[in-house]
């Protein structure tokens, strides 16, 4: 096919101000077939497409006369004869290779190296996340509503009810007597006495009786509209929002709850509280060194005032375009318009807005935030924060990027012990955490009493005390050829000496100038919200993951089918079906839930219908799919057999349906 290659040069006048200049353009032009020109696409060689012929043009065209003798020979005018004993010597030499990659450098004029040496295959990550974190129920407050508050948990439906029962906490006021559940009375603003429960001798002011220690709390039956009533009366409200929602029941402790004003104020500003009383944001965390102005939606006068006075490379910071070296404890949030869920930048905006109403209102005291727009979040303080461990640190905002990650150097990333790989960590607003969070309210089980706490926090980021993974990180400009070579070989990472973060520790420059190899246009181009997020049902996710499967010459389209049904649909079909087997009855109007059906078939606590917690259609809808998955890509008998039988097991709790004709495309044609 080569050997029939057209080589024409041409030359182009171009002109630069006053002077003139000609470009060399070479052009090879082959005749188009379907074989060979697929080929040249599989190597990944650029090229244009005529009616009869392939082009293929500029620097590689270059480089493809260079690579092959034969084609310099074409291009020199030489005789045919001569050309196809160069073609043959080449065909007897790439036959007598034992590779691929031997055979091209046999025949080539240029040392052609192995592009990638190692591919690695790898399964899809988790989708990306920026969103509020919400507990079970969206609560407003860390407040028990008991069974008052019906399936939303909520404070309008338990006033209507007039009264909560629920453990509670035990305080008496010394100056009105008032018995209250506050440490301090909502009738006089006094502090109260804290009393304790003894199931022998009943309330006592001491922790310990004759008979044990003391609980310090006991079961209440609380009259809510009258701590409703004193809590819109002390924020000074005439209208409260529509639906504040609460918890069940307190899981800590001492059953403290928290203030009834902070969830009125938290449901008039649209956020939701966690189990330690502050409110956080939750994200897929993104290391980064440097950014531009312009990714982050922050003014140039504004990073100045935040310490930006200079670029990347020393220049004073004028533009927006310019190149600027991220500091280490700064963050650049999700803001992403185009998502699914809120952006950090409006929900840190309500969540200041909440806090100085609070600091105002309930509290006595000045705001602190005074935010007007969603833009004056910038400069403010957040505490980060990942799961599973009891250390925050203290980070600052400095702009909102067009994505769903966060967006902090890798030293921040580290302090939060995440090695930078797609983790999750989420921030906190620092008045936020101060005023609300508290240890007492955390439950009262060993994994929940310290991670995901910010029990201690960290104000200064030294880089010797950190995660010691990020200690690895190369921080130059470029590789030298050495790595290159090195790689090649497959020696030792520390046999090429490469400026990392390790080999700065102790200096200055252990937080700054440090180099990237790779620039891009903007952090905010590319695929910003995947479809496995967009796409409503499983099987749309499912069909998705096919279609690419298919695509893609590196994945076995059968080997995925096996693998899905095999880890997650088979085992999701058995455990629903277990599930189902031993599930509880819920009543639809209080949400009482019953191990057994009550004789008299309703509900013994307020006479509500029982129904199913676990539906026939929740252990079904991953069988046909899978069935159908299992045909269309015969995978292998013994997981067809393992699907006849879940599926006869399943008919042999519901019933056999009567069979219906449809075909593979209702969900992977």
């Amino acid at each position: 096919w080569l050997s029939s290659a057209k080589i024409s040069e041409e030359f182009l006048q171009e002109s630069e101000g006053t002077e003139a200049t000609s470009r060399r353009i070479i052009k090879i032009i082959l005749e188009k077939k379907k074989e060979e020109k697929r080929a040249i696409e599989l190597i990944g060689l650029t090229h244009k497409c005529a009616t009869d012929y392939v082009v293929i043009e500029g620097t590689n065209a270059d480089l493809m006369i260079r690579a092959f003798p034969m084609l310099s020979l074409i291009k020199s005018g030489a005789a045919e004869e001569k050309i196809r004993k160069e073609l043959d010597a080449e065909l007897k030499t790439a036959e007598a290779s034992s590779d691929a990659l031997e055979a091209v450098n046999a025949i080539s004029g240029l040392k052609i190296k192995d592009k990638a040496g190692i591919f690695i295959g790898a399964r899809m990550g988790r989708p990306e996340k920026a969103k509020m974190r919400e507990l079970t129920g969206s609560p407003h407050t860390l407040f028990p509503i008991g069974e008052a508050g019906g399936k939303m948990r909520s404070f309008q439906a338990a006033m209507d009810a007039g009264k909560v029962t629920s453990q509670l906490p035990i305080y008496q006021c010394p100056k009105c007597g008032a018995k209250t559940i506050f440490p301090v009375c909502e009738n006089c603003g006094s502090s109260t006495k804290k009393l304790y429960f003894c199931e022998i001798c009943g309330e006592i002011d001491k922790p310990k009786c004759p008979h044990g220690d003391a609980k310090s709390y006991k079961e209440q039956t609380i009259d809510i509209n009258h701590y409703m009533g004193t809590a819109i009366q002390k924020l000074n409200i005439n209208v409260f929002p529509d639906l504040i929602k609460g918890v069940r029941g307190m899981s800590n402790k001492d059953k403290i709850p928290e203030n009834l004003c902070k969830g009125i104020l938290r449901a008039k500003h649209e956020i939701y509280v966690n189990k330690d009383g502050t409110t956080r944001y939750d994200m897929t965390e993104l290391p980064i060194t440097h950014f531009r102005p312009s990714e982050i939606g922050t003014p140039v006068e504004k990073l100045r005032e935040l310490g930006y006075t200079a670029d990347a490379y020393g220049a004073p910071l004028d533009t927006p375009e310019q190149l600027v070296e991220i500091k280490p404890q700064d963050l650049i949030l999700p803001g992403a318009t185009y998502s699914m869920d809120e952006p950090a930048n409006e929900v840190l905006f309500r969540i200041g807005n909440f806090v100085d109403e609070l600091l105002v209102s309930f509290y006595a005291l000045a705001p602190f935030y005074n935010f007007k727009t969603k833009e004056d979040v910038v400069g403010s303080l957040v505490i980060g924060l990942a799961p599973h461990i009891s250390a925050g640190i203290i980070g600052r905002v400095i702009g909102f990027s067009d994505t769903q990650g966060c967006f902090a150097h890798p030293l921040m990333h580290a302090a939060q012990r995440r090695d930078c790989d797609g983790d999750e960590s989420c921030v906190i607003l620092l008045m936020d955490a101060l005023l609300n969070f508290s240890r007492q309210y955390l439950p009262d089980k060993r994994g929940s009493r310290t991670m995901d706490s910010p029990l201690v926090l960290t104000a200064k980021l030294v880089p010797a005390e950190v995660d010691d993974m990020v200690q690895k990180l190369d921080v130059s400009w470029s590789y030298p050829l050495e790595f290159y070579d090195a790689c090649e070989k497959y020696l030792m990472p520390g046999a090429v000496k490469m400026d990392t973060l390790g080999t700065r520790l102790g200096t200055e420059r252990q937080y700054e100038q440090m180099g990237f190899t790779h620039d891009v246009k903007s952090m905010n181009e590319g695929m910003n919200c995947s479809a496995y997020k967009t796409l409503p049902s499983m099987e749309e996710k499912l069909k998705g993951q096919m279609e690419l499967a298919e695509m893609i010459r590196a994945v076995d389209a059968v080997d995925v089918a096996r693998l899905v049904i095999e880890k997650h649909f088979l085992k999701d079909i058995k455990g629903n079906l277990r599930k189902f087997s031993i599930q509880q009855l819920r009543c639809v109007g209080c949400n009482t839930k019953f191990r057994r059906p009550p004789l008299s078939g309703v509900c013994t606590k307020c006479g509500g219908k029982l129904i199913f917690t676990i539906s026939k259609g929740f252990v079904l809808k991953y069988l046909e799919p899978s069935i159908s998955l299992a045909k269309k890509y015969n995978v292998p008998p013994y997981l067809k057999h393992s699907l006849e039988l879940v599926k006869r097991r399943i008919e042999g709790v519901f019933g056999k349906e009567k069979e219906k004709q449809e075909g593979l495309g209702k969900w992977f044609g």
